[in-house]
């Protein structure tokens, strides 16, 4: 399905920029094909509704150049340019969901490009243009041309006009239920000699864990919501644990907090 390239918001984009591109030079090749002096004028244009797309005139096959595999058909809209090409060429955006305004170029590799006139000027591609897609072994896209005459652009992608800014759509709050199991993982930690001897570590929240002082140390109970653990032993702060090296595996339990749904 083609798109549909004038949307409400483009057309009442101002009278600031109506204006500036009614002053915009405009030359027109014999097919009444546009271009435009500069980038700006050609986007300008592109935006107020002003812009005639530019409509191939000639027929051919794809011809594809070396290392690409494949070529596929597709709308222009449809392509999503490599990251590598967007930072390459310090583009604004890596989809062409309003066209292209790409500079015009000559005859190479066999294939045309614009006609003479527009050759140097900027020419607004319709998001809607049927394009080649031509891709490495990897499915990844390499090149585009027009799908109709095979005519290249002024690079392997077209440069892209930057699409108006929409507002986010209002997003809806969804309750939904969770459960949170204890997981047990393993890490071994190589550090120096210590003079602490680990079995097992436990991690859980401050207000699900209960001290008691025995004469052989502190009995720390730790409530998990389903059983209660009891480890006897020497307590020790965030400061020590962290400072504790380790050369051994030991399982490591993450307990919930009881009011995890």
């Amino acid at each position: 399905m083609k798109l549909n390239v004038l949307t409400t918001a483009i057309l009442t984009s101002g009278f600031a920029m109506f204006a500036s591109s009614a002053n915009a030079a405009v030359v027109t090749d014999k097919h009444g094909n546009v271009g435009y002096d500069s980038y700006d004028e050609c986007v300008t244009a592109v935006k107020d509704g002003s812009a005639k797309f530019y409509t191939p005139y000639t027929y051919q096959k794809p011809k594809r150049h070396a290392g690409e595999a494949s070529v596929k058909k597709m709308w222009l809209s449809e392509v999503m340019i490599p990251q590598a090409v967007v930072s390459s060429n310090n583009l604004n955006t890596a989809n062409y969901a309003a066209g292209a305004c790409d500079l015009g170029v000559g005859q190479s590799d066999g294939r045309y490009g614009v006609s003479g006139a527009l050759v140097g000027k900027y020419v607004p591609i319709a998001p809607d243009m049927p394009v080649n897609v031509y891709m490495d072994k990897a499915g990844n896209p390499v090149r585009l041309s027009m799908q109709q005459c095979d005519n290249h652009f002024s690079d392997k992608f077209p440069t892209p006009v930057v699409s108006e800014v929409t507002a986010p759509e209002a997003q809806v709050a969804i309750a939904e239920e969770r459960t949170v199991e204890p997981v047990v993982i393993e890490t071994k930690r190589v550090i120096r000699p210590t003079i602490y001897s680990v079995k097992q570590v436990i991690y859980a929240p401050e207000d699900q864990i209960k001290r008691v002082n025995t004469a052989t140390g502190t009995a720390i109970a730790i409530e998990d919501g389903r059983e209660r653990a009891v480890i006897v032993g020497q307590e020790a702060d965030a400061e020590i644990i962290d400072n504790i090296e380790i050369n051994q595996t030991f399982p490591v339990t993450r307990v919930p907090n009881n009011d995890t749904q």
